[in-house]
């Protein structure tokens, strides 16, 4: 297994690579309940945002407060 570390509206999510369909699984730790996948790193990372965008826009639309993200992503140069 594969997995690599991704940022976007300051929530952190993680996409895991395994040789099975769908390959690449996504995984929002602030939001356990939001789950994606896609066929290609490219179309995981689209579907991420997506499935992100859907619950903090229906939290906006109702005027209940976003939550805050419990997790970072951390850069390490080596």
């Amino acid at each position: 297994m594969i997995s690599s570390h991704h940022e976007y509206r300051g929530f952190v999510f993680s996409i895991e690579y395994e040789a099975q369909d769908p390959a690449y699984v996504v995984e929002f730790p602030d939001f356990p309940n939001v789950l994606t996948s896609g066929a290609t790193l490219a179309d995981a990372f689209r579907n991420a945002c997506e499935a992100l965008d859907l619950p903090l826009e229906s939290l906006q639309k109702l005027g209940k407060r976003l939550p805050k993200p419990k997790h970072s992503l951390v850069i390490q140069s080596v």
